[in-house]
């Protein structure tokens, strides 16, 4: 994984639009023209997790993290074990991923901590069901994570070196980008449930859909060599497959052929917020706001994390002018 030093990270949270700069963090308010407060931050910010009430800056470099109260701006920063990535808050704690010290770290509002060892490279952490799951890249491992006790559950070998995971209530989807493959993990047994192809080199999936009675959950996924986004299906049931091909028989509808959205450069990165869908190109630093049928660039020469998505704009940190743009989203 590269560490990028980045002109700013933004997170649009509950209360408003976070801005962290070296040194430095702002809220605004959702017209991105008023400042809420200003404080203390990060030299090297690189990633924002936020809850209702608290966000966490997180900065590998330093291997510190500064834990922040949104609605008065203040915090407290903490040191961490090596190379901390990525965070994310479950049942009012904080959930630390430290790469290089190979471990998951519970924070807690009152100060408390703890932490668990974990396989090599640990790269990915997400939750569902109220249990955590870290994929750790290298040796290929998915571990499963109680909160109580703070432990590993169980443990599933897998292929390496996928460059994204994906967790819902029933299954892990793994992104790999040299088969053109989506890897499926059943949460239930912890097993492998196979593959399925996906494209030309797939880099990054999230769930665009809920299932309904007719249709599986479906998953967009950002494939840059082939400049798309395709939309797939995810792993369902045999019964729930059974019953959809029944209900579909019934109405006359055939079956679900996915489908695709064509953009103009290598899109790596997707994002859904609601029924709205982005793409992201990191070469060339483009948001791009596409459907089926087409893409629309929403800004350019974007940083990684300068921008985010909310339910009715997006917030763009421009670094020329140092000031935080809006973009409204109309249908």
């Amino acid at each position: 994984m590269t560490l990028l030093i980045l002109a700013a990270v933004i997170a649009a949270t509950d209360r408003g639009v976070l801005v962290a700069k070296s040194g430095s963090v702002e809220m605004f308010d959702r017209t991105a023209v008023t400042r809420m407060w200003s404080g203390d931050g990060l030299q090297t910010p690189a990633r924002i997790a936020t809850s209702k009430d608290q966000a966490v800056i997180i900065d590998p470099l330093a291997s510190q993290i500064r834990m922040i109260d949104l609605a008065s701006g203040r915090g407290t920063t903490l040191p961490t074990g090596e190379t901390p990535i990525d965070g994310l808050f479950l049942n009012g704690r904080f959930y630390l991923l430290e790469r290089d010290a190979r471990a998951l770290e519970r924070i807690g509002t009152d100060g408390t901590r703890a932490s668990i060892a974990l396989a090599a490279d640990p790269a990915f952490v997400r939750q569902a069901g109220g249990r955590i799951y870290v994929y750790s890249r290298t040796p290929g491992v998915i571990q499963e994570i109680t909160t109580t006790p703070f432990q590993i559950r169980r443990i599933v070998n897998v292929a390496p070196f996928a460059s994204d995971l994906e967790v819902d209530a029933k299954n892990a989807y793994l992104v790999y980008p040299r088969g053109g493959k989506i890897g499926i993990v059943s949460l239930t047994t912890m097993q492998s449930g196979g593959t399925f192809d996906v494209g030309a080199v797939p880099i990054d999936a999230t769930f665009a859909s809920s299932g309904t009675a007719l249709t599986a959950r479906t998953l967009a996924v950002a494939d840059p060599s082939a400049k798309r986004v395709w939309m797939v299906q995810g792993a369902e049931s045999f019964a729930h497959a059974v019953a959809r091909g029944f209900l579909r028989g019934l109405i006359g509808l055939g079956l679900y052929s996915g489908g695709a959205s064509q953009c103009p450069t290598g899109v790596d990165r997707v994002i859904v917020q609601g029924s709205r869908s982005y793409a992201y190109d990191s070469s060339s630093g483009t948001l791009y706001r596409f459907s089926k049928s087409k893409s629309t660039i929403v800004s350019k020469n974007i940083a990684p994390e300068g921008f985010a998505v909310s339910p009715g704009a997006v917030y763009v940190w421009d670094d020329a002018v140092r000031r935080l743009q809006r973009f409204p989203i109309n249908d």
